[in-house]
């Protein structure tokens, strides 16, 4: 139970993380296989585990919650202090899980150069349509509440919720490209005020992630079974481009700048060392 929960703590952390991805750290921590089959098969008709899997799915989720919600304030901080050093701590998260990607996932794959290309080109055409991505807003102001704001909040959570379980695609990449990041992020770390204007596009948000999530498990369950090669060559594009993407073109970099980045690709890299080991 407590090795599920601090699971869904790491996926919760991550999914609050633009580019780096709740499905990779599932792989890291040996519950993504799980994962994946306890959301696609808990609404089958003749299923003799559900009990089990709706167990260890509220477990997850419940550490996820606290994963989002905790980090989005420390993310907060992180952002209006040091952002430039927050992003490259990012990158280092997502280069270093790379290569444990490729072992865990295709030690026994050859990679499919057309599909590992076709996710490149996805995520290089996400930042394309959304040119100014990589632009900090720490404090966003909350839009009133309205029918076209609503109804943004829910698309948005459901492609951000395909996404979230994917190995290598990022729930808050997608939202960051989508535009809807920093709102989504400052909802999270409003939750606890129980204001209107922030709990209800949360909640409605909310079920578009629920939504997506299940849509993403099936499709991605199938498309393993049936096109495996092809579908963890995809992916692996994915988590490539998204290391690139995420560089901050448009800091300012002195020296200090360049040696703290260069600290914290280095502390990414020490944690996702330090997840593998814990798995």
């Amino acid at each position: 139970m407590l090795r599920n929960i601090i699971g869904g703590i790491a996926v919760g952390i991550a999914n609050v993380i633009p580019g780096v991805s709740g499905g990779t750290m599932m792989v890291i921590l040996g519950i993504f296989e799980k994962m994946m089959d306890s959301v696609s098969n808990v609404f089958k008709k003749e299923n003799p585990n559900r009990m089990k899997q709706i167990l260890f799915l509220v477990q997850v989720l419940i550490g996820a919650g606290i994963g989002l919600i905790g980090f989005a304030k420390i993310l907060n901080v992180l952002f209006e202090y040091y952002p430039t050093q927050t992003m490259y701590w990012f990158i280092g998260l997502v280069v270093f899980s790379i290569p444990v990607f490729k072992k865990s996932e295709m030690s026994n794959e050859k990679i499919n150069p057309i599909f590992l290309a076709l996710g490149l080109l996805i995520i290089f055409l996400f930042q394309w349509i959304a040119p100014n991505s990589d632009h900090i807003n720490v404090n966003p102001t909350f839009p009133p509440i309205t029918i076209s704001h609503l109804a943004i909040m829910f698309f948005s959570g459901m492609a951000g919720g395909f996404a979230m379980l994917l190995p290598g695609l990022s729930g808050s990449m997608v939202l960051l490209i989508l535009g809807q990041y920093y709102l989504f992020k400052s909802y999270l770390a409003s939750v606890t005020s129980f204001s209107l204007e922030v709990l209800i596009p949360l909640a409605i948000m909310g079920i578009g992630i629920v939504l997506g999530i299940l849509l993403s498990a099936i499709l991605t369950s199938k498309a393993l079974k049936m096109f495996k090669n092809q579908t963890l060559s995809f992916i692996l594009g994915l988590i490539i481009a998204s290391s690139i993407v995420l560089i901050p073109i448009h800091a300012q970099y002195d020296i200090v700048t360049i040696c703290t980045s260069l600290i914290a690709i280095a502390i990414g890299g020490l944690m996702i060392q330090l997840m593998k080991k814990f798995s």
